[in-house]
């Protein structure tokens, strides 16, 4: 008899809470309709299930509160929109000595959707009862309670039933028995942390079924205007259809190519399609009464050619010298171009949209009769079409001249430097003229050979790292070149070094009448001594002894003062001697 009577009340008590579910019924159906975005949530949901309520820290008077096993829950929910809801949640939970204790809350709960899950959790207040452990009877109080649980929605008709899998609640107790009396046993504060655990069925009503609306299909393109081989992508949306059941799309089009049939979305592949406009149709079914279908536009047009600009800088430039050309392009369709130049003559090095045009040193000083000659720079942007667009620069070649005062008298021309001789690629014999150097020394011979009253500067350069001395063995390795090998005269060829820091010589053509800058000093071309091949030939002078320094001997041949040009020498002594032999100082 003990047991009996929690058992009755709470059989009643469940019995009571399925009352008021069916009870609430015929409200929920008076619920105003959802709006489009609202199908699948109810306006309202009753829950209703078995308890199990936990206490972890409930006390009072040092005297614990039990486990009860036996417990109700229902609750029942409004819905402000498809995430939001008020909710009225009521338990209770039947202990053998104390009778039925539970709670009555009143909050919001949140929840949101996936597939055919609808998890959520709630924020609730309200008011208490409960009794004991002792001799206290039931009395009310407040409580707080926060959980979170998972519904599941089975596929049935219009969906208006769930089963609750889980919900977990935690709930705070505050209840005052008052001042305790002496044995303890009545009175004082309960403040119990306890869990309630539950699980049940949720019955929804109120919301609108797909099935109740027309079925709609709306699609699109992305691109509506678009080039011949571009694809065009075509996405859908549908409104009343249930999308937890198959649905089949059918796409047909009235040009290009479908790929991706029989998904909401599909891409149309427009390769060698003719300019124009176009139709992609899309239909979609579900079961054999539900069908909508849409329609998008798109054209077709071909490619617009780009175009280009060309620009030189400097605009003109002398023999031997840089310009910089930029192709500056534009795409009507922001297509990617490409950049390619060719030219009349000069030497071409091509970096993305820019070139560097290098002007020809013997063509523009012995091939042409006027003061000035042209190099014509191409420029040619492509798309990735196919299509190109060219446009041209011309820059004008011009030698240096300076003019008097009188504009009646012709100008005198100034000195040209030609091309230099470099000397960083031989490490192990850094004054020893290599191929690359014989064919510069080759152009300048050339240029001699033509205008024989033409005057050459050998200027040579040493590193910081180098003696002074390797800039004259330098200048004099370039003079036996061109005076052994290709026949020049050595008195139309002055030799002359400075400090500027680069391994090099520079060749400065100077023709009838031309001024010359007095770069550099002169030097005694008989003291300079030679530790390797001048110009890698055969039987040219190779080392013969240890380098020395010639900074610490006076060698018997004056010397010239700095800035003077040094005497020319007869055309019949020659500076290198017979094969076999070594240089020596004189």
């Amino acid at each position: 008899m003990p047991g009996l009577f929690p058992r009755v009340i709470f059989s009643r008590l469940l019995a009571s809470m399925l009352f008021s579910v069916i009870s609430l019924v015929p409200l929920t159906a008076q619920a105003r309709p959802s709006s489009p975005g609202e199908l699948d949530t109810p306006r309202v949901q009753i829950y209703t299930g078995y308890s199990y309520w936990h206490p972890i820290d409930a006390k009072i008077n040092n005297v614990a509160f039990p486990d009860v096993k036996f417990g109700a829950i229902g609750s029942a929910t409004y819905f402000l929109r498809p995430w939001l809801g008020v909710t009225a949640q009521f338990g209770s939970h039947v202990d053998d000595v104390h009778g039925p204790e539970g709670n009555m809350d009143l909050g919001l709960q949140f929840q949101t959707s996936a597939h055919r899950f609808t998890p959520f959790f709630h924020v609730l207040g309200g008011s208490t009862f409960l009794g004991g452990p002792a001799n206290n009877g039931r009395k009310y109080g407040w409580n707080g309670t926060a959980g979170v649980g998972l519904d599941w929605v089975p596929t049935y008709h219009h969906d208006w039933l769930a089963v609750r899998l889980f919900q977990g609640d935690y709930e705070y107790n505050h209840v005052d028995f008052g001042p305790a009396s002496a044995d303890r046993l009545s009175g004082g504060i309960a403040k119990n942390n306890t869990l309630n655990a539950s699980t049940g069925l949720v019955f929804r009503f109120g919301g609108r079924h797909p099935a109740d609306m027309q079925a709609q299909m709306s699609c699109s393109a992305n691109r509506v205007d678009n080039i011949a081989g571009e694809r065009v992508s075509v996405n859908s949306q549908i409104l009343g259809f249930d999308v937890l059941k198959p649905m089949q799309y059918t796409w047909h089009t009235t040009g290009g190519m479908i790929l991706g049939e029989g998904s909401d979305s599909v891409i149309i592949d427009t390769a060698g399609l003719p300019a124009g406009d176009y139709h992609v149709t899309g239909l979609v079914t579900q079961g054999k009464h539900r069908s909508a279908q849409c329609d998008a536009a798109f054209s077709v047009r071909q490619p617009q050619p780009p175009t280009v600009s060309c620009v030189a800088s400097p605009t003109s430039i002398a023999p031997g010298a840089t310009a910089t050309v930029t192709a500056t392009g534009m795409s009507p369709d922001n297509r990617t171009l490409v950049y390619a130049f060719n030219s009349t003559s000069g030497r071409l090095n091509v970096n993305g949209n820019t070139a560097t045009i290098t002007a020809p040193v013997s063509r523009d000083i012995n091939t042409v009769t006027s003061s000035s000659t042209t190099i014509t720079v191409t420029c040619n942007a492509r798309d990735d079409h196919g299509q190109m667009a060219s446009a041209s620069v011309t820059i004008p070649v011009t030698l240096k001249e300076t003019y008097t005062t009188d504009p009646n008298l012709a100008p005198l021309p100034l000195q040209n430097d030609m091309c230099s001789v470099s000397f960083e690629r031989d490490r192990r014999r850094p004054a020893r003229v290599d191929n690359e150097g014989k064919a510069c020394l080759d152009d300048v011979a050339l240029s001699l050979q033509r205008q024989q009253d033409s005057t050459l500067v050998v200027l040579g350069d040493h590193t910081s790292r180098e003696r002074a001395a390797m800039a004259a063995e330098r200048a004099v390795n370039v003079k036996l070149y061109l005076t052994q090998e290709k026949g020049i005269d050595a008195s139309r060829i002055q030799v002359r070094v400075k400090d500027g820091g680069i391994a090099q010589v520079q060749n400065i053509y100077l023709s009838v009448g031309s001024t010359f800058n007095e770069e550099g000093r002169a030097i005694n071309e008989r003291a300079v001594v030679h530790h390797s091949e001048s110009y890698g030939r055969p039987g040219a002078a190779t080392t013969s002894r240890p380098h020395r320094r010639t900074t610490k001997r006076k060698p018997k041949a004056a010397t010239q003062s700095p800035g003077t040009t040094a005497a020319p020498l007869p055309s019949s002594t020659s500076i290198q001697p017979p094969a076999g032999q070594v240089a020596q100082p004189k």
